[in-house]
């Protein structure tokens, strides 16, 4: 259970430099999907319920800042992680090229599943035309700060922990 609660901290890190950081710095509305790449990481290289669990919470906890229909964000998340436990369990998802390629798919795969859901729970015909114009810097944004998140483990990775000699 301290899997989850540590998830969900981090998902409360990402969601305020979503929210109050990444406006102050990126322009045009773009921000950074950091709970979306939170929950493709999860669905990768965590099991079980507890994955589960963390993708789901991390989702409402989206909900609780920017979503309009409690939950929405929540289904999406665990439907997210589901697809990618299938995928993962067929894959191999060592490298991480994999990490990236599945950022691109889930920001699409979000992104459909977002209109599909909206269109289904009320009224989001308005929503499908606006897709193509910002759906590809929103792929691309995501790209990068997945990758940064790489290079950044990879740092912290290869330092040694004991100090300088």
């Amino acid at each position: 259970m301290m899997d989850v609660l540590g998830y969900f901290l981090l998902g409360l890190v990402g969601i305020l430099i979503q929210t109050a950081v990444a406006p102050a710095l990126l322009p045009l509305q773009l921000r950074p999907e950091l709970l979306l790449i939170l929950v493709i990481f999860l669905g990768l290289y965590r099991q079980g319920v507890k994955g589960g669990l963390a993708a789901y919470l991390v989702g409402l906890l989206q909900d609780s800042f920017a979503g309009t229909t409690l939950g929405l964000f929540g289904l999406i998340f665990l439907v997210l992680y589901l697809l990618l436990r299938g995928l993962a369990e067929r894959l191999n998802t060592e490298p991480s090229l994999a990490l990236l390629f599945m950022v691109l798919c889930g920001t699409l795969t979000q992104a459909l599943l977002l209109v599909f859901l909206l269109g289904f729970f009320g009224d989001a015909g308005h929503l499908w035309p606006l897709l193509p114009r910002t759906l590809p810097r929103q792929v691309l944004l995501n790209l990068v700060c997945a990758w940064l998140l790489l290079e950044s483990l990879r740092l912290l990775r290869g330092r040694r922990l004991s100090p300088r000699s």
